[in-house]
């Protein structure tokens, strides 16, 4: 049975050999079947050849154990004629440790089996000079890898590339890929390929990472591409739309294969349900749950919003594609508070709204440097304008993130007619805010003038009750009648004297209020 287990485990290198021999399908009593290269029959045994390693290797094993060897013809080998092994057929070494000379050298020697006392030694020629290195794994399985890697030598194979299979196992005393390029290259090679699995178990997808170092001269040409497929339907998906040829091509710095786009969908929950989903180039696409398309094929951010009352929630997250098949994100909304932080160069630019004409009586919301809070989610444009520099308009995508920072550097003006353009605005916004003072004067001066009339009237209510009681007969030159005489006449000289502030006031109060207006309109 251990040889039954050889010949499975050369199976991947026998597709791709040139050694002595014919291809032929060999089925086993045991029920396997296998493609390999007969050598002959000889004395009861059948010699087959693979490679274990990159080493061209013979397996010897009983006739009687095999049901049926079928030639590329239909005929069966192994109940014809008996074939003897050629002078020629090799037997190799059972295995290789590490790169070496006789492991990626042009040509290979092979050891064969004495007869008669005499051995011979042959030259294989081997004129390799592309290497794909085999994919490793992150968070996948073996035999996964060791497949994208026999596609992959395929479709170069088809390209018309010669090329030897590795794996980084065999190159000892190098532990990247730098120094597993530099190696080879000093083998001879001038084509490396080396292949990476990654998982993304967020998006239940993997990535193909191929890297390509072509040597023309001492130092390599590095080309590298990436391809996303499904987890599930790996290969399905890796061959759909020509994606990993494009691959290849990509990597070799050629021109990709046009395809048309596959659409992608996502799926997105959110917890609670009903929030918004947006991303930066577009306002609002569902309410949550919900599923969307997309024909991106690049990595993009995905917002969910939700608010009540100027009471924010939201979370963000980046979504990959994948192209024909479905990403689930589910996303828990935090509460948070943005705020929009502005810097200018140079700094005190006065900000406005952007919703509507900036006129003389726009009142600016913040002069920069400044932050001030967002409430609403969204695209959102500000404009910014100072004195000496033109106008910039800042539009920008307010996502349910703590801060957005905003940085602007100011064009300086120099378009005469854009500068007294400038000027007028400016002397029209001066003149506007003194009569916005004038007029906020006038109002104060003229609550204090009517105060100050409101007040005398009361002295002069008073006086007249004072004089009512002088008119009831008594003694008119007692002491308690002199006091209310007094008094009396106390009270009407304050109202009077209140009445004159207050008449002057609300003049006062009028004349500001008229060259206010004046100003202002």
């Amino acid at each position: 049975m251990k040889k039954i287990f050889l010949i499975i485990a050369f199976a991947l290198t026998a597709a791709f050999a040139d050694s002595e021999g014919i291809f032929v399908d060999v089925e086993l009593l045991s029920g396997t079947h296998q493609r390999a290269k007969f050598l002959g029959i000889e004395n009861d045994t059948v010699s087959l050849g693979g490679y274990i390693q990159n080493k061209f290797t013979v397996v010897r094993i009983a006739k009687k154990q095999f049901k049926k060897i079928i030639d590329e013809h239909g005929n069966d080998l192994l109940n014809g004629s008996p074939q003897t092994i050629p002078s020629s057929s090799s037997v190799a070494s059972s295995s290789t440790t590490a790169l070496s000379s006789a492991t990626i050298a042009k040509t290979d020697t092979v050891e064969v089996p004495k007869q008669d006392s005499v051995t011979t030694e042959k030259k294989v020629q081997q004129p390799h000079k592309t290497v794909l290195i085999a994919y490793t794994t992150e968070g996948v399985t073996q035999s996964i890898a060791d497949q994208f890697t026999a596609l992959t030598a395929r479709i170069l194979m088809e390209s018309g590339e010669n090329l030897q299979i590795m794996r980084k196992s065999d190159i000892q005393n190098c532990d990247d890929n730098i120094c597993i390029q530099s190696e080879l290259a000093s083998h001879g090679f001038k084509s490396i390929y080396l292949g990476e699995i990654v998982s993304n178990i967020k998006t239940d997808s993997l990535t193909l990472n191929l890297t390509h170092a072509f040597y023309e001269d001492s130092l390599p040409m590095l080309h590298r591409a990436s391809v996303n497929v499904s987890r599930e339907t790996a290969f399905s998906d890796a061959i759909t739309n020509n994606k990993l040829k494009n691959q290849l091509l990509d990597a070799q710095g050629k021109e990709t294969i046009k395809t048309k786009k596959d659409r992608s969908y996502i799926h997105i929950e959110t917890d609670p349900d009903g929030a918004t989903i947006s991303r930066v180039d577009d306002e609002a696409i569902c309410k949550s749950p919900c599923t969307f398309v997309t024909t991106d094929t690049a990595k993009f951010t995905v917002h969910a919003y939700w608010n009540v009352d100027r009471h924010l929630w939201g979370a963000s997250t980046n979504i990959i594609p994948l192209p024909g098949d479905t990403v689930h994100v589910s996303l828990k909304l935090k509460r948070v508070a943005p705020e929009i932080r502005i810097l200018t160069f140079p700094e005190g630019a006065n900000i406005y709204k952007a919703n509507s004409p900036i006129t003389k009586r726009s009142k600016a919301i913040a002069q920069t440097p400044d932050k001030f809070p967002a409430y609403n989610m969204g695209t959102d444009s500000l404009l910014i304008r100072k004195a000496g520099y033109r106008d910039t308009l800042v539009s920008f995508f307010v996502a349910p993130v703590s801060q957005i920072d905003l940085s602007i550097d100011l064009e300086k003006l120099t378009n005469f007619d854009e500068i007294e353009k400038q000027k007028k605005w400016l002397h029209d916004k001066k003149m506007q805010t003194l009569g916005e003072a004038f007029i906020g004067g006038a109002a104060g001066t003229i609550l204090i003038g009517s105060l100050m009339m409101y007040f005398a009237h009361l002295d002069y209510n008073d006086a007249d009750e004072i004089k009512k009681d002088l008119k009831i007969p008594g003694a008119v030159k007692g002491k308690n009648y002199q006091d209310k005489v007094k008094k009396n006449k106390k009270l009407v000289d304050q109202g009077d004297n209140k009445a004159i502030a207050g008449g002057i006031l609300l003049g006062t109060g009028a004349a500001l209020l008229g060259v206010g207006l004046y100003f202002y309109f």
